[in-house]
């Protein structure tokens, strides 16, 4: 035991007189990666739905759903890099089909700070949905809702018409049943 402890005190003495020197540089090389690692987010606003099961899915609630001033999708996801788990059940679990809109994009994915909290909160993913996009789906709702209500109003009118027929022709019944009654109360009376 006392041979132990006097090992222990040569190694540590050692190991301060002579510091051992980085072997690899992670700001300039790339490290090992994972085999498993399943790759950063990739997110498709063009056919995700907003239903926001991605978001439900995850275990670390590293996705947000960000709102968007049309009514279908409501909001898209974006993923926070910093915290994700990087596990894919949200790929897994949308619902789109035959691609996914939000899938791991495989492959490697750098993420080296300073390890600074502002410096990790820089690491999402977001998709970019341009300006045109959204214009042009606010003129479909607009078109839709303009073509919904046109149709309503032509059934109301239908409807309102059939009433009107129906009402007609109970008025020219109304009399015919009338003379018949007197006829038959005529024929009773003889």
């Amino acid at each position: 035991m006392f041979f132990d402890i006097i090992e222990k005190v040569v190694r540590v003495t050692k190991a301060l007189k002579e510091p051992r020197i980085a072997t690899k540089d992670v700001t300039h090389e790339k490290m090992h990666h994972s085999p498993i690692f399943r790759g950063k987010h990739e997110i498709r606003y063009d056919i995700c739905t907003g239903c926001e099961a991605c978001a439900k899915i995850c275990p670390v609630d590293a996705i947000v759903m960000e709102p968007l001033p049309i009514k279908r999708p409501k909001a898209l996801p974006e993923v926070n890099l910093g915290v994700c788990i990087f596990c894919g059940l949200c790929e897994d679990v949308c619902p789109t089909k035959p691609q996914k809109a939000i899938k791991l994009s495989g492959g490697t994915f750098e993420m080296i700070t300073d390890g600074k909290d502002e410096a990790i909160k820089e690491y999402w993913v977001k998709p970019e949905v341009p300006e045109e996009w959204i214009q042009k789906k606010k003129k479909e709702e607009e078109e839709k809702a303009r073509k919904k209500a046109e149709m309503l109003a032509k059934k109301k009118a239908e409807t309102e018409a059939k009433k009107k027929a129906e009402e007609a022709k109970a008025k020219e019944d109304k009399p015919a049943n009338v003379e018949n009654k007197s006829e038959a109360a005529e024929g009773d009376t003889k």
